[in-house]
């Protein structure tokens, strides 16, 4: 008589990462809901005048300097937050839960972007810096390496040099 093959149906194509946290959700995201949130309070309280301060801070910050660099730090910041986390995805960068290490802020200088990483407990340094020219393909970056800013050792800086549209020193 033949046995019956097994069935372990409990492990049939399971994805490697939790389902997503609201509170994770919320602190990934807290910039673009700000914002959000921000026009959403203008339009409920000023009905046409906040579309159209919006349209007039985009216009100065066409003409002035100092906020056009501001914003363009801010802009890219956020959008280096979001290729970070895709390249550490794409590496493979998790703790033995399936977590990826947290980006708590980014900040840019100059060329090159400094994104604040909290290594969750399971997750080494030798994974992210393995993972640095992964990361630096997703950012669309020449480089990216870790730096150590803190004494705590679950902090860590990874460092993204991303020159304007692709040319260093331009």
């Amino acid at each position: 008589m033949r046995q019956p093959p097994e069935r372990d149906l409990g492990r049939f194509d399971r994805s490697p990462y939790p389902r997503r946290n609201p509170g994770t959700v919320l602190a990934r995201w807290w910039r673009e809901l700000t914002l959000l949130g921000c026009l959403g309070a203008l339009w409920a309280e000023f009905g046409w005048v906040g579309p159209v301060a919006v349209v007039a801070a985009g216009l100065f910050g066409c003409v002035s300097p100092a906020y056009r660099s501001h914003m363009r730090g801010e802009l890219l910041g956020m959008v280096v937050l979001h290729r970070v986390r895709v390249g550490f995805a794409r590496a493979g960068v998790v703790n033995r839960s399936g977590n990826l290490p947290l980006l708590v802020d980014a900040r840019a200088r100059g060329e090159t972007v400094v994104v604040a990483v909290f290594r969750r407990y399971g997750t080494r340094v030798e994974d992210i810096a393995r993972a640095a020219p992964v990361v630096a393909e997703a950012c669309g970056a020449l480089d990216a390496y870790l730096e150590r800013d803190s004494p705590r050792p679950e902090r860590v800086l990874l460092v993204v040099v991303r020159p304007r549209w692709g040319w260093p020193g331009r």
